[in-house]
């Protein structure tokens, strides 16, 4: 079985679209990050830990209330950018 993973792409001024993907579906959204005074590595790191929170606390809700079956509880989630 496939383990919950995220894809992001990054867009213009800071906004960082993402899609994570779970045995349940998809779920589509995008962040924002300041970008001034901050080098583009930093900017990746701080939306990546945005998504990657973003992504944790949804499949928290996922776990408690059942709606990925066949899914083991507290798996790491994957991304890439």
């Amino acid at each position: 079985m496939a383990q919950r993973h995220f894809i992001v792409r990054r867009s213009r001024l800071g906004r960082f679209n993402f899609t994570l993907l779970t045995i349940a579906g998809r779920l589509t959204g995008s962040v924002t990050v300041p970008v001034e005074g901050r080098s583009a590595g930093e900017i990746k790191q701080h939306a990546l830990d945005q998504i990657r929170a973003l992504a944790e606390e949804f499949a928290r809700v996922q776990d408690r209330e059942g709606s990925s079956p066949g899914r083991r509880p507290a798996e790491p989630i994957e991304g890439r950018a």
